[in-house]
């Protein structure tokens, strides 16, 4: 089997584009030199990229299927975190062996999140390359219904901290090599993002870990003078968006404390953490009951000068994200940047 072989087996397909945005008239797919496509409304569009390579972002034990939806699932989550709708995206696989078999069901996972969340596979390269490890980089395109995007420089000093869903459980898969289907097959948090959108002051998708991705927030909204903020995190608050999975598997070999700060490094999360104002706090709780999912407020934005009881920036530290217990367990406790680091 050749390349174009493997491109109209597994990657062509027939009909209209699983989008009713992209016109049919227009619309040039899979197959061609290149894709062609034109939006039936002037919308401004949102363009991501990802990269993941076997050994590094996955294991080469993951089953195909659960890889196909990774690949697609990832790009998405990014473009939930902007506010964006997926649109359509381009596929680059770096693969060292040609199997039917496998190449199916990956496909079978790509389509289905392809369909689900109406994202038109448009082109993109095939390669058979000697390295023993494959890879994959996903473009993928979305749109903006309205003015206005998320970004991540946006939130405010007094803000509220949020985060969607469950932590934790990734890194406890890596470490102890458990099975998680939330590692396998992250769900990209698409129809919050959209929820949020018009009043959430930023956002960023977990993809490095809380602990470092609070940190991008913070940077891009206070570049001028970020020595003077800290984001305020509290414990009894992150103890409720815990992975139950986490509990249970570290049950009597890990107390409160220690599961709360390994969360805070769980890369692959794919969870939504986002600023907005404290009068949003209502409307925020209604969209999680109405999404059916967990929303924990789990900390806000702080002035340094406001907080006495807090040992500052030293050598070993830069003051950003603190560990407050609102019970007064335990002394404050200054947060690490760790989690996923790409160099």
């Amino acid at each position: 089997m050749d390349e174009f072989q493997c491109i109209e087996k597994f990657f062509k397909k027939n009909g209209l584009p699983v989008n009713p945005l992209l016109s049919n008239r227009f619309f040039v797919g899979v197959g061609d030199d290149a894709s062609v496509f034109k939006l039936d409304k002037n919308f401004p569009l949102v363009v991501t990229t990802d990269m993941l390579v076997e050994g590094v972002h996955f294991s080469s034990e993951i089953d195909p299927f659960s890889l196909g939806k990774k690949v697609l699932a990832v790009n998405l989550s990014d473009l939930a975190a902007m506010g964006a709708c997926p649109l359509g995206f381009t596929l680059g696989l770096g693969l060292h062996a040609l199997n039917s078999s496998w190449l199916l069901a990956f496909s079978r996972g790509l389509f289905e999140v392809s369909r689900n969340y109406k994202c038109e596979l448009l082109g993109g390269d095939t390669i058979k390359h000697k390295s023993s490890s494959n890879f994959f980089s996903v473009t993928a395109l979305g749109y903006l219904e309205g003015e206005r995007v998320l970004k991540r420089n946006g939130m405010k000093l007094g803000d509220d901290i949020w985060v969607s869903g469950d932590l934790g459980e990734p890194i406890t898969a890596l470490q102890l090599q458990k099975e998680s289907k939330k590692l396998l097959q992250p769900v990209p948090k698409v129809a919050l993002g959209l929820k949020i959108r018009e009043f959430a002051t930023s956002s960023i998708d977990l993809s490095d870990g809380l602990s470092s991705d609070l940190r991008h927030m913070i940077l891009a909204s206070f570049s001028e003078n970020s020595d003077e903020i800290f984001v305020e995190l509290y414990f009894e608050e992150m103890l409720k968006c815990l992975s139950q999975n986490m509990v249970d598997w570290f049950a009597g070999k890990k107390d409160n404390l220690d599961l709360v700060m390994l969360a805070l490094q769980s890369g692959d999360e794919y969870e939504l953490c986002f600023s907005a104002p404290v009068n949003a706090r209502t409307k925020i709780r209604d969209i999680g009951n109405n999404l059916n999912l967990p929303l924990t407020l789990i900390g806000s934005v702080r002035e340094r000068s406001s907080e006495k009881n807090f040992h500052w920036a030293t050598n070993r530290n830069d003051g950003l994200v603190w560990l407050k217990s609102l019970t007064k367990i335990f002394d404050n406790i200054f947060v690490e940047k760790s989690g996923y680091v790409h160099f």
